[in-house]
């Protein structure tokens, strides 16, 4: 079958050419003008038109855009309890718990929240909120170590975010990550209370880097 059809194709072919000759040679040269050349440099991974076919080159740009565009309807909201503002997403509610405590629910499902706790950074305060950060950690997940997060803030530029530790437990009810760092003359510690498949994590993450 395969035979058969270079046959037909090849008859075909030469028909059209038969009945062509002579008459689409502007035509020829008219597509000819039209078509830019196309070269790929195997080195670079562009074409000589100007076109890059490297889809990936962006790739580094991708994380911010993203943030900056998950962000985009958020509400500066200030803290009841605490010396600090955060932008609040659509989606979640802020309410202070006790004084030096807040709590960050996800309406649409109460138990995925993030706890918000800041402190002046005076000395000490920045050991305090960490090592008391892995001792929550361990009790929340019967006595299990945390595992250590190296991707959480790290990335971020021109946020004022500096020092940043996270550290991982899994519960019975889902994953508690534990954050501290330091902004603006502040120690920050976040808790995010999450579900199995981590569907709040991200917008926790990037309304915490607000606090302001």
């Amino acid at each position: 079958m395969k035979f058969n059809w270079k046959i037909v194709c090849t008859g075909f072919a030469a028909a059209i050419l038969l009945t062509a000759c002579g008459t689409d040679n502007a035509v020829q040269q008219e597509t000819k003008t039209d078509e830019p050349e196309q070269v790929v440099d195997g080195a670079n991974g562009s074409s000589t038109d100007g076109t890059s076919t490297d889809a990936g080159s962006d790739s580094t740009n991708d994380g911010a855009e993203e943030s900056a565009a998950d962000m985009a309807d958020a509400v500066l909201t200030d803290s009841d309890a605490q010396s600090y503002a955060i932008e609040v997403l659509p989606g979640y509610t802020l309410t202070s718990e006790e004084p030096g405590r807040d709590s960050l629910f996800a309406d649409e499902n109460p138990e995925a929240f993030m706890r918000i706790e800041t402190q002046p950074a005076e000395d000490g305060a920045y050991d305090y909120f960490a090592d008391n950060m892995l001792e929550v950690l361990k009790a929340a997940s019967n006595g299990a170590e945390p595992e250590e997060l190296t991707d959480v803030y790290s990335d971020v530029e021109d946020e004022g975010i500096k020092n940043a530790k996270a550290f991982k437990v899994d519960t019975e009810t889902g994953p508690v990550t534990g954050v501290v760092f330091e902004k603006d003359g502040m120690v920050v510690r976040l808790t995010l209370f999450d579900n199995p498949d981590e569907e709040f994590k991200s917008d926790f993450l990037n309304m915490g880097q607000t606090v302001q």
